[in-house]
Protein backbone atom coordinates (compact mmCIF):
# COMPACT_ATOMS: atom_id res chain seq x y z
CA UNK A 1 0.00 0.00 0.00
CA UNK A 2 1.35 3.32 -1.03
CA UNK A 3 1.87 6.26 1.37
CA UNK A 4 -0.95 8.12 0.09
CA UNK A 5 -3.68 5.69 0.34
CA UNK A 6 -1.86 4.40 3.92
CA UNK A 7 -2.85 8.03 4.73
CA UNK A 8 -6.38 8.16 3.73
CA UNK A 9 -6.92 4.61 5.56
CA UNK A 10 -5.92 6.56 8.77
CA UNK A 11 -7.91 9.79 8.46
CA UNK A 12 -11.07 7.74 7.52
CA UNK A 13 -10.27 5.65 10.97
CA UNK A 14 -9.68 8.72 12.81
CA UNK A 15 -12.86 10.43 11.99
CA UNK A 16 -14.86 7.02 12.76
CA UNK A 17 -13.08 7.66 15.89
CA UNK A 18 -13.65 10.33 16.93
CA UNK A 19 -17.96 9.80 16.06
CA UNK A 20 -18.11 6.97 18.29
CA UNK A 21 -16.50 8.82 21.09
CA UNK A 22 -17.75 12.24 21.00
CA UNK A 23 -21.50 12.50 20.95
CA UNK A 24 -23.42 14.39 17.97
CA UNK A 25 -19.93 14.28 16.22
CA UNK A 26 -21.29 13.00 13.12
CA UNK A 27 -24.20 15.23 13.11
CA UNK A 28 -22.08 18.20 13.47
CA UNK A 29 -20.53 18.20 10.02
CA UNK A 30 -22.24 20.82 8.01
CA UNK A 31 -22.23 24.60 8.00
CA UNK A 32 -24.00 27.51 6.40
CA UNK A 33 -22.38 30.69 5.19
CA UNK A 34 -23.40 34.03 5.60
CA UNK A 35 -21.94 36.62 3.44
CA UNK A 36 -21.86 40.14 5.57
CA UNK A 37 -19.45 42.46 2.94
CA UNK A 38 -15.80 44.01 3.55
CA UNK A 39 -14.02 43.46 6.40
CA UNK A 40 -14.74 45.84 9.46
CA UNK A 41 -17.74 46.72 7.94
CA UNK A 42 -21.30 47.76 9.20
CA UNK A 43 -22.60 43.97 7.96
CA UNK A 44 -19.49 42.14 9.06
CA UNK A 45 -19.45 43.85 12.62
CA UNK A 46 -23.02 43.17 13.36
CA UNK A 47 -23.19 39.46 12.46
CA UNK A 48 -20.24 39.38 15.11
CA UNK A 49 -22.48 40.72 17.72
CA UNK A 50 -24.41 38.10 17.19
CA UNK A 51 -22.32 35.75 17.54
CA UNK A 52 -21.69 36.45 20.79
CA UNK A 53 -24.68 36.79 21.73
CA UNK A 54 -26.11 34.00 20.41
CA UNK A 55 -23.37 30.60 21.34
CA UNK A 56 -25.55 28.41 19.14
CA UNK A 57 -25.03 30.00 15.73
CA UNK A 58 -21.37 27.86 15.80
CA UNK A 59 -23.03 26.34 13.03
CA UNK A 60 -22.88 29.91 10.71
CA UNK A 61 -19.40 30.83 8.58
CA UNK A 62 -18.44 34.46 7.87
CA UNK A 63 -17.99 34.94 3.84
CA UNK A 64 -16.49 38.48 3.33
CA UNK A 65 -18.02 40.15 -0.19
CA UNK A 66 -17.37 43.43 -2.03
CA UNK A 67 -21.04 44.21 -1.14
CA UNK A 68 -24.90 43.43 -1.51
CA UNK A 69 -24.84 42.79 -4.91
CA UNK A 70 -22.01 39.63 -4.74
CA UNK A 71 -24.02 38.61 -1.74
CA UNK A 72 -27.20 38.54 -3.40
CA UNK A 73 -25.40 36.81 -6.26
CA UNK A 74 -23.77 34.19 -3.87
CA UNK A 75 -26.93 33.00 -2.46
CA UNK A 76 -29.14 32.90 -5.73
CA UNK A 77 -26.18 30.49 -6.76
CA UNK A 78 -25.98 28.93 -3.64
CA UNK A 79 -22.79 29.31 -2.46
CA UNK A 80 -24.23 31.01 0.75
CA UNK A 81 -26.98 30.18 2.92
CA UNK A 82 -27.56 34.01 4.50
CA UNK A 83 -26.34 37.49 3.48
CA UNK A 84 -26.60 40.95 4.46
CA UNK A 85 -28.01 43.03 2.20
CA UNK A 86 -29.73 46.52 1.36
CA UNK A 87 -33.70 46.35 0.58
CA UNK A 88 -33.19 48.30 -2.64
CA UNK A 89 -30.77 45.87 -4.37
CA UNK A 90 -33.17 43.24 -3.83
CA UNK A 91 -35.83 45.08 -5.29
CA UNK A 92 -33.56 45.92 -8.20
CA UNK A 93 -33.00 42.12 -8.83
CA UNK A 94 -36.87 41.19 -8.94
CA UNK A 95 -38.48 44.22 -10.20
CA UNK A 96 -35.59 45.72 -13.01
CA UNK A 97 -33.85 42.61 -13.57
CA UNK A 98 -36.87 40.12 -13.57
CA UNK A 99 -34.65 37.32 -11.97
CA UNK A 100 -37.25 34.76 -10.98
CA UNK A 101 -35.07 33.87 -8.54
CA UNK A 102 -34.92 36.31 -6.21
CA UNK A 103 -38.98 35.30 -5.21
CA UNK A 104 -37.76 32.61 -3.89
CA UNK A 105 -35.38 35.46 -1.31
CA UNK A 106 -37.24 35.12 2.03
CA UNK A 107 -35.93 38.35 5.10
CA UNK A 108 -35.09 36.29 8.32
CA UNK A 109 -34.22 39.55 10.20
CA UNK A 110 -34.82 43.24 9.17
CA UNK A 111 -31.79 45.28 10.38
CA UNK A 112 -31.14 48.69 10.63
CA UNK A 113 -31.57 51.85 7.86
CA UNK A 114 -28.53 52.26 5.95
CA UNK A 115 -27.52 55.70 4.98
CA UNK A 116 -26.24 57.09 1.54
CA UNK A 117 -22.96 59.05 1.88
CA UNK A 118 -22.22 61.46 -0.98
CA UNK A 119 -18.39 62.43 -0.75
CA UNK A 120 -16.58 64.88 -2.91
CA UNK A 121 -13.78 67.11 -2.97
CA UNK A 122 -13.59 70.21 -1.57
CA UNK A 123 -14.88 72.84 -4.22
CA UNK A 124 -12.10 75.03 -5.44
CA UNK A 125 -11.92 78.52 -7.10
CA UNK A 126 -9.83 78.97 -10.74
CA UNK A 127 -7.79 81.61 -11.91
CA UNK A 128 -10.72 83.73 -13.03
CA UNK A 129 -12.73 83.05 -9.86
CA UNK A 130 -15.10 80.61 -11.03
CA UNK A 131 -15.78 78.00 -8.82
CA UNK A 132 -14.87 74.27 -9.70
CA UNK A 133 -16.42 71.20 -7.79
CA UNK A 134 -19.89 70.17 -6.57
CA UNK A 135 -21.82 70.72 -3.27
CA UNK A 136 -25.00 68.66 -3.92
CA UNK A 137 -26.48 65.87 -5.64
CA UNK A 138 -28.61 68.43 -8.03
CA UNK A 139 -25.01 69.59 -9.15
CA UNK A 140 -24.26 66.08 -10.61
CA UNK A 141 -26.16 66.61 -14.19
CA UNK A 142 -23.48 65.53 -16.36
CA UNK A 143 -20.55 64.32 -13.61
CA UNK A 144 -19.63 60.73 -12.90
CA UNK A 145 -20.24 59.47 -10.15
CA UNK A 146 -18.13 56.72 -8.05
CA UNK A 147 -19.60 53.24 -6.56
CA UNK A 148 -19.11 49.73 -5.52
CA UNK A 149 -21.23 46.72 -4.45
CA UNK A 150 -24.97 47.36 -3.51
CA UNK A 151 -23.96 51.50 -4.08
CA UNK A 152 -24.23 50.55 -7.82
CA UNK A 153 -27.27 49.68 -7.69
CA UNK A 154 -28.82 52.66 -5.80
CA UNK A 155 -26.80 55.54 -7.75
CA UNK A 156 -28.56 54.49 -10.98
CA UNK A 157 -31.92 54.10 -8.96
CA UNK A 158 -31.23 57.81 -7.36
CA UNK A 159 -30.78 58.55 -11.24
CA UNK A 160 -33.74 57.25 -12.76
CA UNK A 161 -35.68 58.89 -10.02
CA UNK A 162 -34.68 62.43 -9.73
CA UNK A 163 -33.82 62.69 -13.36
CA UNK A 164 -30.05 64.03 -12.82
CA UNK A 165 -28.52 62.77 -15.46
CA UNK A 166 -25.10 61.68 -14.12
CA UNK A 167 -23.03 58.87 -14.98
CA UNK A 168 -22.57 56.12 -12.99
CA UNK A 169 -18.86 53.95 -12.80
CA UNK A 170 -18.63 51.05 -10.84
CA UNK A 171 -14.98 50.21 -9.26
CA UNK A 172 -14.45 46.80 -7.75
CA UNK A 173 -14.25 48.13 -3.90
CA UNK A 174 -13.92 50.99 -1.51
CA UNK A 175 -9.96 51.68 -2.27
CA UNK A 176 -10.89 51.92 -6.20
CA UNK A 177 -13.70 54.14 -5.98
CA UNK A 178 -11.91 56.69 -3.35
CA UNK A 179 -8.35 56.50 -5.74
CA UNK A 180 -10.58 57.29 -8.61
CA UNK A 181 -12.25 60.41 -6.65
CA UNK A 182 -8.37 61.42 -5.39
CA UNK A 183 -7.47 61.79 -9.01
CA UNK A 184 -10.03 63.39 -10.62
CA UNK A 185 -11.48 60.50 -12.39
CA UNK A 186 -15.09 61.02 -10.92
CA UNK A 187 -16.51 63.92 -9.45
CA UNK A 188 -18.13 62.00 -6.26
CA UNK A 189 -18.24 59.25 -4.78
CA UNK A 190 -21.71 57.03 -3.63
CA UNK A 191 -21.60 54.74 -0.83
CA UNK A 192 -24.50 53.10 0.93
CA UNK A 193 -23.36 52.26 4.79
CA UNK A 194 -24.32 52.30 8.46
CA UNK A 195 -22.95 55.31 9.93
CA UNK A 196 -20.86 55.96 12.11
CA UNK A 197 -18.50 54.42 8.49
CA UNK A 198 -14.64 54.04 10.22
CA UNK A 199 -13.39 54.43 6.97
CA UNK A 200 -15.13 57.52 6.54
CA UNK A 201 -13.80 59.32 9.84
CA UNK A 202 -10.44 58.78 8.75
CA UNK A 203 -10.64 61.02 5.51
CA UNK A 204 -9.61 64.79 5.97
CA UNK A 205 -12.02 67.25 5.63
CA UNK A 206 -9.85 69.87 4.30
CA UNK A 207 -9.95 67.92 1.25
CA UNK A 208 -13.62 66.31 1.20
CA UNK A 209 -16.78 67.36 2.05
CA UNK A 210 -20.16 65.51 2.37
CA UNK A 211 -22.78 66.58 0.27
CA UNK A 212 -26.01 66.64 0.97
CA UNK A 213 -29.14 64.29 -1.37
CA UNK A 214 -30.88 67.24 -2.40
CA UNK A 215 -33.71 65.09 -4.05
CA UNK A 216 -37.61 65.67 -3.71
CA UNK A 217 -38.74 63.04 -1.26
CA UNK A 218 -42.05 62.77 -3.72
CA UNK A 219 -40.11 61.52 -6.34
CA UNK A 220 -38.76 58.34 -4.05
CA UNK A 221 -42.32 57.24 -3.33
CA UNK A 222 -41.36 56.95 0.30
CA UNK A 223 -39.06 54.19 -0.89
CA UNK A 224 -36.06 55.91 0.62
CA UNK A 225 -36.15 57.58 4.13
CA UNK A 226 -35.34 60.57 5.12
CA UNK A 227 -31.66 60.52 7.20
CA UNK A 228 -29.10 62.51 7.98
CA UNK A 229 -25.11 61.46 8.32
CA UNK A 230 -23.39 62.91 11.18
CA UNK A 231 -19.72 63.26 11.22
CA UNK A 232 -17.93 65.73 13.90
CA UNK A 233 -15.05 66.62 11.70
CA UNK A 234 -17.01 67.62 8.51
CA UNK A 235 -19.50 70.19 10.58
CA UNK A 236 -23.34 70.04 10.84
CA UNK A 237 -25.12 66.96 10.07
CA UNK A 238 -25.78 66.61 6.02
CA UNK A 239 -28.94 65.89 4.63
CA UNK A 240 -29.26 62.65 2.83
CA UNK A 241 -31.52 58.94 2.21
CA UNK A 242 -31.60 56.08 3.97
CA UNK A 243 -32.11 52.13 2.82
CA UNK A 244 -33.36 49.41 4.95
CA UNK A 245 -30.62 46.22 5.17
CA UNK A 246 -31.73 42.61 5.91
CA UNK A 247 -30.70 39.37 6.84
CA UNK A 248 -32.16 37.22 4.08
CA UNK A 249 -31.72 33.67 3.41
CA UNK A 250 -33.44 31.25 0.68
CA UNK A 251 -37.08 29.57 1.42
CA UNK A 252 -35.39 26.14 2.54
CA UNK A 253 -37.89 23.48 3.39
CA UNK A 254 -35.45 21.09 4.68
CA UNK A 255 -36.85 20.60 8.51
CA UNK A 256 -33.01 20.66 9.79
CA UNK A 257 -32.06 23.65 8.61
CA UNK A 258 -35.16 25.77 8.86
CA UNK A 259 -35.36 24.84 12.69
CA UNK A 260 -31.60 26.07 12.88
CA UNK A 261 -32.58 29.15 10.93
CA UNK A 262 -35.35 30.05 12.79
CA UNK A 263 -33.74 29.40 16.48
CA UNK A 264 -30.89 31.89 15.11
CA UNK A 265 -33.41 34.39 14.47
CA UNK A 266 -35.30 33.70 17.75
CA UNK A 267 -32.26 34.32 19.64
CA UNK A 268 -31.15 37.48 18.13
CA UNK A 269 -34.68 39.22 18.85
CA UNK A 270 -34.51 37.79 22.72
CA UNK A 271 -30.87 39.68 22.91
CA UNK A 272 -31.94 42.97 21.00
CA UNK A 273 -31.68 44.63 24.42
CA UNK A 274 -28.74 43.47 25.22
CA UNK A 275 -27.61 44.04 21.40
CA UNK A 276 -28.05 47.62 22.00
CA UNK A 277 -27.10 48.45 25.48
CA UNK A 278 -23.66 46.13 25.66
CA UNK A 279 -20.80 47.81 25.33
CA UNK A 280 -18.78 47.12 21.96
CA UNK A 281 -21.66 46.34 20.32
CA UNK A 282 -22.39 48.59 17.04
CA UNK A 283 -24.50 51.55 17.15
CA UNK A 284 -26.20 50.23 14.22
CA UNK A 285 -28.48 47.92 16.90
CA UNK A 286 -30.18 50.82 18.26
CA UNK A 287 -31.76 51.88 14.63
CA UNK A 288 -33.48 47.99 14.58
CA UNK A 289 -36.82 46.66 15.61
CA UNK A 290 -36.91 43.48 13.70
CA UNK A 291 -40.34 45.06 12.45
CA UNK A 292 -41.80 43.14 9.38
CA UNK A 293 -40.54 45.38 6.00
CA UNK A 294 -41.36 45.52 2.68
CA UNK A 295 -40.17 41.48 2.03
CA UNK A 296 -41.75 38.38 2.52
CA UNK A 297 -40.42 36.70 5.99
CA UNK A 298 -38.72 33.40 6.42
CA UNK A 299 -41.62 31.61 8.42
Amino acid sequence: MRWAELRRVELKGAALLVALLVPGAAAQTSFLNVATGSKGGTYATMYKNLGDMCVGASFLRERQTTGSVESVDLLLSNAVSLAFVQLDVLKARDQIDGDPRAKEIRALLPLHQEEIHLLAKKPTRNFFGKVQGVTKFSELGGKKVGAWGGSVVTANVLRGKSGVNLEVDAFPDRGAALAALGSGQVDAVLAVVGQPAEWIKTLDPQTYNLLPLDIDAAKLQGFYQKAKVIYPQFGAGVETYSVQSLLVTRNFKTPDKKKQLLKYAACARSKLTSLQEDEGMHPKWNDVTFKATDWPDYK
